[in-house]
């Protein structure tokens, strides 16, 4: 095992091109909207978020993987397994590229001098009524501005953001040049915090045997919502079968519905 750093952008970026995938056992995603929050208000003052773990794929994906939430389904070769880090990564993948439908996250920046550690992050609800989305000043350049809230899409480090950071600063600074220049300026000041923060993490090689893989996965897994006897025995059936228990589980739930009547059977959106 080698400890090694990497900077969010590059997180991201093996993200957005699928180099980096889920083993099929862990669970789905599981924080809350404070949770990412938190997560966020971390970055923004440049305190450690804890160290991730990985297991580097060879020729041959020793365990069934998906995607996380919100990341593409197709890409490049898989060459991570995420094995510890998967709520983390998938807050601030999800954040920063504006994925959740039930949230928007912003900043509150203070009207006078910028300190980062002062900065509050606010988890917007969203909801749709009529096929308009609410609250509607939140699409609202101005009236966020006028909040002092700026959305935490533009502080993602990938550098297509930079045209829509300097769009969102004109409407938001109403044209006005020395407005504009403060709000850019700002925004570039609370995105260099992502674009420099790092996220180190430990690095299982390859040809690690799958069990050792797993045995590591359990012992040092460090995530927020703890594993469950549940959670390991759907590692330990993938790891001796090559299958995926919800997998399985859904199979036999298809074949036989009316089983769920007599017993509770765990299904993957509860994991």
């Amino acid at each position: 095992m080698e400890a090694r750093n990497r900077s969010l952008p590059d997180w991201l970026t093996r993200i957005r091109t699928r180099q980096i995938q889920l083993p099929r056992f862990q669970r789905m995603e599981a924080w809350g909207h404070k949770q990412v929050s938190d997560l966020l208000r971390t970055v923004l003052r440049g305190l450690p978020a804890g160290a991730l773990l990985t297991l580097e794929v060879g020729d041959k994906i020793p365990f069934i993987s998906r995607s996380m939430v919100g990341a593409p389904a197709h890409g490049e070769r898989i060459s991570e397994l995420l094995l510890d880090g998967q709520q983390r990564l998938t807050a601030l993948w999800r954040s920063l590229t504006d994925d959740y439908s039930d949230r928007t996250y912003f900043v509150q920046v203070p009207d006078g001098e910028l300190v980062l550690d002062d900065v509050e992050v606010v988890p917007q609800p969203r909801w749709l009524k009529n096929g308009q989305k609410f609250p509607v000043w939140a699409d609202s350049q101005n009236e966020c501005w006028e909040r002092r809230l700026v959305p935490v899409r533009l502080l993602n480090p990938h550098e297509s953001v930079e045209p829509q950071i300097s769009a969102w600063a004109e409407q938001a600074g109403n044209r006005e040049p020395q407005v504009v220049i403060r709000i850019d300026r700002l925004i570039q000041r609370l995105r260099q915090r992502f674009i420099q923060f790092n996220l180190p993490f430990l690095a299982l090689p390859v040809g690690t045997l799958p069990a050792v893989a797993l045995d590591v996965f359990v012992k040092m897994n460090t995530s927020m919502v703890k594993l469950q006897a549940y959670d390991i025995i759907v590692a330990q059936t993938e790891e001796e079968t090559g299958r995926s228990l919800h997998d399985l589980v859904q199979g036999i739930i298809h074949t036989s519905p009316e089983l769920v009547a007599y017993v509770r059977i765990p299904v993957q959106n509860e994991q």
